[in-house]
């Protein structure tokens, strides 16, 4: 699936969602769908038809302009879906018209890294919705240079209160371009407090089931009798888990689980939670805790802070590439939402200083 802006997607129409909000440019799938079938669907057909040219009908910035417009009321996310011919016009068409220094030979890069991005999380648990057939897919886009040449750029940039990717707006950004930094900076911060609570959530998960290891409890010296599980909470009490038991931080439900927030905590609170986390990996998991690995525990009170400042957005930009790891700040839930491979190139082609202008938005 191909982030193309705000909540609207592209992808292909191997296996269509219902229950999205969608627009089917599709030979097979560009009909009506059947009256029972559209009374059970959560979402709602906008426009469908059988050719590219019969649904964009000549005017692209128009067709863009009401697919933006609908999701302005729609709390669903917008899927435009396309057989592989209308895909290869579609994406030539969109690439064209936002990334106007593009070539083909950068085209193709975006092209190749979508796909290959998509094989690699379909068909496993970071697939949210469903998988298709990429691989018969990728042979099928060979010959993706005529929709190139035949495509052309139609102008953008007046439609306002786009959201457009996040790794365009890292490439423009890395490419010299400050126009689109405030834009960045509220996506990265997002991410990165989403980053944030992946962990955590994840690591107290981990406590919770291990509670009554042995194991555990000897590495932080935990007496076995402060344990009742039949607590709503119970790691309550325990002094050496205090972070992991705060009531600012977790957000109690009818479980012991409980909802991770860091919006507004406390820059002592944040790097104690911080340091709970490191001590369990340390203690319990047995990892090397040094600065280059780990280093990203410096930001934990950036993604608790309200805003990311220009300086703290070029020393962690700068951290992740000179440093990058296998999420590189990206929440593993919106692997489906990020072009994550063609943003690791990205970074890799900064950090060997190559220039990055071609990938640059309008």
């Amino acid at each position: 699936m191909l982030h193309l802006f705000n909540k609207v997607y592209l992808e292909f129409d191997d296996k269509i969602e219902i229950n999205f909000d969608r627009v089917v440019i599709s030979e097979k799938y560009g009909i009506q769908m059947l009256q029972l079938l559209d009374q059970v669907a959560y979402g709602k057909l906008i426009t469908f038809g059988k050719s590219y040219d019969e649904v964009i009908d000549g005017d692209f910035y128009k067709f863009i302009e009401s697919v933006r417009d609908f999701g302005v009321e729609s709390n669903k996310k917008i899927i435009i879906y396309c057989d592989k011919s209308s895909y290869k016009k579609f994406t030539a068409q969109w690439f064209k018209s936002t990334l106007p220094n593009l070539n083909f030979d950068s085209f193709k890069t975006i092209v190749d890294h979508t796909i290959y991005n998509q094989r690699i999380v379909s068909n496993t648990q970071l697939s949210s919705v469903y998988s298709v057939e990429l691989n018969s897919i990728w042979e099928g886009l060979s010959d993706i240079e005529n929709a190139w040449n035949n495509a052309s750029s139609v102008n953008l940039k007046p439609l306002q209160n786009m959201n457009y990717s996040y790794e365009f707006l890292i490439s423009t950004y890395l490419s010299g371009d400050n126009s689109r930094k405030e834009e960045l900076k509220k996506t990265l911060h997002m991410f990165l407090r989403r980053w944030f609570k992946e962990m955590f959530t994840d690591n107290r998960q981990m406590v919770l089931l291990n509670i009554t290891n042995h194991k555990f409890l000897s590495s932080f010296d935990i007496n076995p009798q402060l344990v009742d599980i039949t607590k709503l909470d119970p790691l309550a009490g325990i002094e050496q888990l205090e972070s992991y038991a705060d009531d600012e931080i977790w957000e109690r439900n009818e479980n012991a689980y409980g909802e991770c927030k860091l919006e507004g905590l406390s820059d002592e609170k944040a790097t104690k939670l911080m340091n709970t986390l490191l001590n369990i990996f340390e203690k319990f998991e047995g990892m090397q805790i040094n600065q280059t690995v780990f280093g990203i525990k410096n930001y934990v009170t950036t993604a608790c802070a309200e805003t990311i400042s220009d300086e703290k957005l070029d020393d962690l930009l700068n951290y992740v590439i000179n440093n990058p790891f296998d999420t590189s700040l990206v929440p593993r839930f919106d692997f489906d939402n990020v072009n994550f491979t063609l943003l690791q190139h990205f970074f890799s082609e900064k950090y060997n200083n190559k220039d990055l202008s071609k990938y640059r938005l309008l």
